[in-house]
């Protein structure tokens, strides 16, 4: 076995912190000073600590729910993981985590997982990170037995294979996912499905350290050197249940015994003084020491203080440290938030773009399409910035869906364009991962509908890493997802769901409806160190507008007034932008002046230059594509109607949006399921003459 004693000895007390971790974390349950529950890695110790052995301090891991045993062994100090099993301030997360959320990316733990396979997207999309940036880093991908059903583990494995990326999957098989055994749940041993995906895959004794140890070092040497992934199987077993309310009535208590009596850490302990590496009494100190270790870090915790309340909402986002004291992403407020005036351009955009024309310059007189102006974002940030990538099905040669990435894989190439496999999750958890380590993903789905495919890594992973891990992570990505009706394509490939994503705390929501915005607010949502989602209307792209040469930036939260006007007040995003001012058009031959405001984005949203508005007009009419139940509409009502603009009402606000229906494929049928021109100028004509 090529290590040395000093390593030997080195696994040997992990192996015992983790398992004194456990038990004392199992005592603090008991005393009813840990939050909910937990998921206890006592008997699968060999498993960390052999895998893990074989990486370099460098290397990245992802973990699982069960994941005390994988942070220990990358490093993390006991402290701070007992003060976050007990919520306190100085915990790993800062309290806000808890057991299921362990992580310290700057040791290289991206993060355990509470949801079952969650972390294979992340992994394969930081092994993409190593492989373009050339970090010569392998990623460790720890899943359970249950995640070998899961539709990330077919999607990771086999995007992770046709790219070859450094990443070592390994399968802690505890023989139960949960209470249904492994042998009635998989057909197939699991390292035998790497076949399918053309990697190595074996079976190891997991109760076996030593043998754990070498073959990941195979694996790790093997990503390394540029050859791919493999597959580990690891045979192990957890002596506790499943989690700490499980009563275990799946399994015999003989059963466990005959378990108990393979142990890892009395095997391994045996094993190295029968070898003459270690004396008696010195594994006896080590024990001693490990112990109080353990009671330091209990003691540490009980006496660190809890989160101030007050904090609640300071690392859902991140903000730019000038405007860490704005309040406007914390939801409704009685007062409306300040005017977004005078906020410094992104970090980043100023970092990457030596010469910019910064915020919101004059139009010029140069037309693109939509299309045109959306492309140009994407070219001029990745010409500035080599880690800005795309990923998504058919972007390559064929350019997108609707051609919008056309030649962009010409000129930066296929590493940097990457065609995918029809794997929208694997897509949102594999951005989701780079843009946690190095890299600015910009994600193209083919239909906005098909995001409902990728809902798992967006909405429970992107948007809630950097809070879960106590804002010590950022998630700079954008997924851009073409929109709404109008082109004939029926109930699957017609939807406007981003009002789904205003209710998902963690993500930012753009709607632009002009070619000007597509760029300078596609550029401002890849500046962004959050996760965008960049919804553009289908029917926009073949728009024409004017757009400056130079890159620039409109800034996120910032509506703009589109028409002046002193009778009404109309609000919409995208789509319904163009229909209100055609609108607005037609009511100002009856003596009606609608102003129009263009959102331009849904979260965080403009409040004030609403409120400001309905000050002077006294009447609101919100319109949008969306379906009117649940639509963002009836937030940006009850906002001011709680404001100070509702003293200056003088009719009720009006709602227009899309049908309760299945989008329809009948041309006549499409138009009445959504809010049309002659929509609004009924609506906005009675609200005038007060006939609401």
């Amino acid at each position: 076995m090529p290590l040395s004693r000093e390593k030997l000895l080195s696994m040997l007390r992990q192996m015992h912190l983790i398992r004194a971790f456990e038990e004392a974390a199992e005592q603090q349950y008991f005393a009813g000073k840990v939050h909910g529950t937990m998921h206890l890695y006592i008997g699968e110790e060999a498993v960390a600590v052999g895998c893990i052995a074989a990486l370099e301090p460098r290397d990245q891991i992802t973990s699982t729910h069960r994941g005390h045993g994988h942070a220990i062994a990358k490093g993390q100090a006991v402290r701070e993981m007992m003060a976050e099993l007990l919520a306190k301030r100085t915990g790993v997360c800062r309290g806000l985590g808890g057991s299921m959320h362990m992580a310290d990316v700057e040791l290289g733990n991206l993060g355990a997982n509470g949801i079952v396979a969650g972390g294979m997207g992340s992994a394969v999309g930081a092994a993409l990170s190593a492989h373009l940036l050339k970090t010569g880093r392998v990623v460790m991908c720890f899943f359970g037995d249950g995640a070998a059903n899961n539709g990330n583990f077919h999607e990771t494995l086999n995007l992770a294979s046709i790219w070859k990326l450094p990443v070592v999957f390994v399968c802690e098989n505890n023989q139960y996912a949960m209470s249904m055994p492994a042998r009635e749940a998989i057909p197939v041993r699991v390292a035998d499905r790497a076949a399918a995906y053309a990697m190595p895959g074996v079976r190891v004794d997991g109760m076996d350290v030593l043998a754990v140890y070498a073959e990941a070092k195979r694996a790790v040497d093997r990503a390394r050197a540029g050859q791919g992934p493999s597959l580990i199987e690891v045979l192990t077993y957890r002596y506790r249940g499943h989690s700490r309310s499980d009563k275990q009535v799946y399994r015999t208590k003989q059963e466990v015994k005959e378990w108990q009596e393979r142990d890892p850490i009395a095997r391994f302990e045996a094993w190295l003084i029968e070898n003459g590496l270690i004396g008696r009494e010195q594994a006896d100190a080590i024990r001693q020491e490990v112990l109080r270790a353990i009671e330091e870090a209990v003691a540490f915790a009980d006496a660190s203080p809890e989160p101030d309340p007050a904090t609640l909402l300071d690392e859902v986002y991140y903000e730019e440290p000038a405007n860490r004291t704005d309040r406007a992403l914390r939801g409704i407020t009685l007062q409306p938030p300040a005017p977004f005036n005078g906020r410094p351009l992104p970090t980043w955009f100023t970092h990457t773009f030596a010469q910019h024309a910064g915020s919101e310059p004059p139009p010029g007189t140069r037309e693109l399409t939509g299309s045109e102006a959306l492309r140009e974002a994407m070219a001029q940030a990745m010409e500035a910035a080599p880690n800005v990538i795309l990923i998504g099905e058919d972007i390559g040669k064929y350019g997108g869906a609707f051609g919008v990435t056309l030649g962009l894989y010409d000129r930066f190439g296929p590493e940097r364009v990457r065609d995918t496999p029809i794997s929208e999750n694997a897509i949102a958890g594999v951005s989701f991962g780079a843009s946690m380590t190095g890299l600015v993903p910009i994600a193209e789905f083919q239909f906005q509908d098909f995001v409902t495919l990728a809902m798992e890594q967006i909405v429970l992973q992107a948007a809630k890493v950097r809070y879960m891990f106590g804002g010590r992570t950022i998630c700079q990505m954008v997924i851009r997802l073409p929109a709404g009706s109008g082109t004939g394509a029926a109930a699957q490939h017609s939807e406007s769901l981003e009002s789904w994503f205003v209710n998902v705390p963690g993500l930012k929501v753009v709607a632009p409806s002009t070619p000007y915005d597509m760029k300078g607010l596609l550029l401002a949502a890849i500046a962004d160190q959050n996760p965008i989602i960049f919804v553009e209307h289908k029917l926009l792209y073949k728009a024409k507008g004017p757009v400056p040469e130079l890159p620039y930036i409109v800034p996120i939260g910032k509506a703009v007034v589109r028409r002046e006007g002193r009778h009404l007040t109309i609000v919409g995003a995208s789509i319904a932008v163009p229909r209100a001012l055609g609108a607005a058009e037609n009511l100002a031959g009856e003596g009606i002046e609608c102003e129009v405001i263009d959102l331009r984005t849904l979260k965080p949203y403009d409040l004030h230059t609403i409120v400001q508005s309905v000050k002077k007009t006294g009447r609101l009419l919100i319109a949008h594509e969306a379906p009117l139940i649940g639509g963002y509409g009836g937030e940006i009502a009850a906002a001011v109607a709680q404001s100070e603009a509702f003293a200056y009402l003088e009719a009720p606000i009006v709602r227009l949006g899309g049908a309760d229906a299945p989008m329809p494929y009948n041309r006549t049928m499409e138009r009445a399921a959504t809010p049309q021109v002659e929509d609004i100028v009924e609506a906005a004509r009675r609200l005038v003459r007060l006939q609401v």
